[in-house]
């Protein structure tokens, strides 16, 4: 990506975020980070001595989205990565690298003292992580500069700091898809009509509203599902495993053909070991080469297992869960997902009674009900690494 001239939106940005909070939030695909990354390199220029944190979601997705940029803009000669030590080297400054992706994360920063931060997804963070950062900016004049998507309207980023701005030392930018200098306006045009219902007002429109009801509720037995294969060459074969110990371990197959993947297969037991769970796998595949095995990143056991019987391209599916769902609705919405429905009865039953967790949204804590899902599971993991 060449870096163009900031819009007015990411200008004022990154001229007057010279507050302790500064918040960019809004649509997707908006801007927000490219406001907030070239504001983090103008600070790591000026900022006074001290420390400098980066955090995101993961460190992965810290690296996504916003050092691969970074060292696009600023030339190999003024970056360098360590992710092993978490540490990036831009214009010869020392930066701090960290991942914010549990409730234990924020004992990684305790101790620490910090004159900028840098927070990507704070949407996704949890709390105790962000206070724990806010705590560590003692120094006079320290800032913090953050970017997320918009979460339900209990979310405690909305109420403790959106909602109180005007009582805080702090500033909050509105993005929206015409503030981004980087999309085309048929891109605007397209991603506008790719999204409904919540996914619309969250991702295009930037609302913090409350997901309420069922999750895929474009789903339509009538147009997502068809009663066979159709004919034509597999471009590419993925499955998703949901292990299971104290719930069933599930399996789904999702096939490419031309821009739709299929999904043609599913698996769901319960109570196997993973000698035979392992074995299952090996015929549901079929003698295929899958280009990936996406296993839910905590089965550890089972996917040492799979390693051992040798299979091939084995990897932690990204078990992201908003995205991931916004994904699956998105493909449902674009017709680029259908199911062959009398090969995956369950799935569909599942898709049909899958609801958000109406009381922990109004905590601000947005899940989806954890019931017979398992096969939703596989579907997430397939749908985060193909959209």
């Amino acid at each position: 990506m060449v870096l163009q001239m900031p819009k007015d939106k990411q200008r004022d940005f990154i001229l007057n975020s010279n507050y302790r909070i500064n918040a960019a939030h809004g649509a997707i695909r908006s801007g927000k980070s490219v406001g907030s990354t070239i504001k983090m390199i103008h600070e790591v220029i000026t900022a006074p001595p001290g420390n400098i944190l980066f955090v995101g979601k993961t460190l992965n997705s810290l690296k996504r989205n916003i050092l691969n940029d970074i060292a696009m803009w600023v030339g190999p000669e003024n970056f360098k990565l360590r992710m092993i030590q978490k540490e990036a080297e831009i214009y010869g400054r020392t930066v701090w690298l960290e991942g914010a992706n549990d409730d234990a994360s924020y004992q990684k920063i305790q101790g620490e003292t910090l004159v900028r931060a840098l927070g990507e997804e704070i949407t996704t963070w949890p709390e105790s992580f962000f206070k724990m950062m806010m705590s560590r900016l003692s120094e006079d004049d320290a800032r913090a500069y953050l970017t997320m998507n918009p979460g339900p309207p209990n979310h405690w980023f909305k109420k403790q700091y959106l909602d109180r701005e005007a009582d805080l030392n702090m500033k909050s930018w509105h993005f929206t898809l015409e503030d981004n200098p980087y999309l085309s306006e048929q891109y605007i045009i397209d991603i506008k009509k790719e999204y409904t219902g919540l996914w619309y007002e969250r991702y295009i429109d930037g609302k913090w509203v409350l997901a309420d009801g069922t999750i895929y509720s474009n789903f339509d037995k009538s147009i997502h599902c068809i009663d066979k294969i159709p004919d034509g060459k597999w471009q590419s074969l993925y499955i998703g495993c949901d292990y299971g110990q104290t719930h069933p371990t599930a399996f789904l197959k999702a096939v490419k053909i031309g821009d739709t993947y299929y999904i043609t297969d599913e698996y769901k037991e319960q109570d196997k070991l993973n000698t035979t769970l392992s074995s299952d796998l090996k015929a549901f595949i079929g003698g295929k080469y899958p280009r990936s095995i996406l296993v839910d990143p905590s089965a550890k056991s089972f996917k040492n297992q799979l390693i051992a019987d040798d299979f091939k391209r084995v990897k932690n599916a990204n078990n992201t869960v908003n995205d991931g769902l916004a994904k699956i609705a998105n493909a449902f919405e674009t017709g680029k997902l259908v199911i062959v429905q009398n090969r995956c009865p369950q799935l569909i039953e599942e898709i049909g009674g899958y609801v958000w967790d109406s009381k922990a949204s109004e905590r601000g804590d947005e899940k989806p009900v954890k019931e017979n899902d398992d096969l939703l599971d596989c579907l997430r993991y397939i749908g985060n690494e193909v959209f």
